[in-house]
């Protein structure tokens, strides 16, 4: 006996065994009744739901949801905006984690620590006994040099510092707008530093 679910509106095929019977839908797991088999002549079969029609099964044979490709066809969508939010958060961690690094190498006979903030700020602190530098910093090129600009602190003198990041070569440094001459210092490389610097 055909009926139909009236929560879902699935098609079934349901032996006259269970007439009179309450079963559960295979398609949504909603309650219907069975209705008694008719005695004089079969009732059409109810007119199928404005949507695509849904194949007909057994009452007992389990069945596909008629929402999974709905589901399926959103599974990439959920997996791009998980991975976006990982991202994210990966950003965010490297970016409080990393607020700032410092620097040192050596130049003729003296050493220079170099404080490099995520706020785009930088410290150079030269040789002991003179002021630091203070100023901001910039990518140039593709990305790769950082270049410092600023002045020494109570002063108009202009340093500039700029560097490689992926080599930690010292590309040039200026003073008052004069290059030094960097082959006659030893072509100093930077390394990480835990050193503190004192910007009193």
């Amino acid at each position: 006996m055909k009926i139909s679910c009236p929560s879902c509106g699935q098609h079934l095929d349901a032996p006259e065994e269970l007439a009179n019977q309450t079963i559960e839908c295979p398609a949504c797991n909603g309650k219907l009744n069975v209705p008694a088999p008719p005695t004089l002549e079969p009732a059409p079969s109810p007119a199928p739901p404005p949507k695509r029609s849904s194949p007909k099964v057994s009452a007992t044979t389990p069945t596909k949801k008629v929402n999974d490709k709905k589901g399926k066809s959103r599974l990439p969508i959920i997996a791009a905006v998980g991975l976006a939010c990982i991202l994210i958060m990966g950003v965010v961690t490297f970016a409080l984690s990393d607020s700032s690094q410092t620097y040192e190498w050596e130049m003729d006979g003296d050493k220079f620590y170099l404080e490099v903030n995520s706020d785009g700020s930088f410290v150079l602190a030269p040789s002991e006994g003179m002021s630091p530098v203070f100023g901001n910093w910039e990518t140039t090129g593709n990305g790769s040099v950082i270049v410092c600009a600023g002045k020494v602190r109570g002063t108009n003198e202009r340093i500039s510092v700029s560097y490689d990041k992926n080599s930690m070569e010292l590309v040039e440094f200026k003073i008052r707008g004069m290059s030094v001459l960097l082959r006659t210092v030893g072509n100093p490389q930077f390394k990480k530093s835990d050193h503190t610097i004192d910007t009193r």
